[in-house]
């Protein structure tokens, strides 16, 4: 999770102002809370959400967007990887064309 910005105006039961969270679980992607900034152990306990639930249909979809997403981008990587061995051969040859020509 990570933390965003100070604008948010709520205040916790300690009397602070309330971090703003991004949620990055499968359950509750991209949603948006609120939480006491002391750490856990001196926290007042203060956590809301500052958004809606998301539907669970809109959970689905996200999810399995999220898997083709990060299948996608490993099929990226693989590819890279292959160019860069494919430009590798490909130099090593062009190094013993330019030999056998001399």
């Amino acid at each position: 999770m990570s933390e965003n910005s100070y604008s948010s105006k709520r205040k916790c039961h300690c009397g602070k102002f309330a971090n703003h969270f991004t949620s990055t679980t499968l359950f509750n992607p991209e949603r948006r809370f609120y939480k006491c900034p002391k750490p856990q152990d001196t926290s007042c306990g203060y956590w809301k959400w500052s958004d809606d639930p998301i539907p669970d249909r809109a959970l689905v979809v996200i999810n399995n967007l999220r898997s083709q997403l990060d299948a996608a981008n490993a099929k990226i990587s693989t590819l890279k990887s292959s160019l860069d061995n494919v430009n590798i051969e490909r130099d090593k040859l062009k190094e013993k064309l330019i030999a056998v020509k001399i």
